[in-house]
């Protein structure tokens, strides 16, 4: 197979003007992670010196700023990789690998759907959430396809209810942990909507939420008929 090459293609000069300044815009949104992290630094340094009064929450500010401008860099990056890998396997191979390094597992046993995730889902007022659901949406998308390979099953729920367990690290405050209200959780049935459910209107769709301490962040959600949840529920508080 003949290894692609977009510059070796590319020879509008209009083209490779429009990859430099993609690559100049990466580059400043990586100065600007930099930056952030090394703010985030330089206050924990403070904080552990006892220097000043400063809280818990302006040091997670900046490492959420930190962390938002890594995932804005990473959606340049990947929408450059869509543009200048002209190789339709390997970008493929590319879209499975994210589902690894992002840690979202899908499985399906007894009639339950259950998602993992590694990270919590956003607040509700968050204005940046692009760095869990398309993720997850591509998650979805390769284990259906995978299970349609290997002749798996697929469910569609239609009158279901989904349960979201809330993972928090325990060794972090607990002033983290969130009102159940205070979830975004429009946007995960959002993404699995378009592969699970046949419709996420209230008609169709019971939610539940529960919280717990552990290890690490995450989340878990489950989905089940209906009639599956009180039997779920007692099983699971056993």
């Amino acid at each position: 197979m003949v290894t692609s090459n977009i510059i070796e293609k590319t020879t509008d000069d209009k083209g490779l003007q429009k990859i430099k300044l993609q690559l100049d815009a990466a580059q400043r949104m990586a100065g600007s992670t930099e930056h952030c992290l090394a703010e985030a630094r330089s206050i924990l340094l403070s904080y552990s010196r006892n220097t000043t009064n400063v809280r818990y929450t302006n040091f997670g500010d900046m490492v959420l700023d930190a962390s938002k401008s890594a995932e804005r860099l990473t959606e340049q990056l990947r929408r450059l990789s869509l543009e200048v890998t002209l190789d339709s396997q390997k970008y493929e191979k590319y879209k499975s690998d994210l589902v690894r390094i992002h840690g979202i597992e899908l499985s399906y046993f007894d009639g339950i759907l259950e998602v993992k995730m590694p990270v919590l889902v956003p607040h509700r007022k968050e204005s940046y959430t692009d760095y869990l659901y398309k993720p997850l949406y591509t998650a979805c998308r390769h284990w259906c396809l995978k299970q349609s390979e290997e002749h798996g099953s697929i469910p569609v729920f239609e009158k279901c209810t989904v349960c979201f367990l809330h993972v928090y690290d325990e060794t972090l405050p607990l002033g983290r942990v969130r009102d159940h209200d205070n979830y975004e959780e429009k946007h995960v049935l959002d993404v699995l909507t378009n592969f699970f459910l046949l419709s996420d209107s209230g008609i169709n769709v019971d939610t539940y939420h529960l919280t717990r301490m552990a290890e690490q962040d995450g989340t878990q959600i489950f989905i089940m008929d209906s009639s599956q949840f009180c039997k779920w529920l007692e099983q699971f508080h056993l």
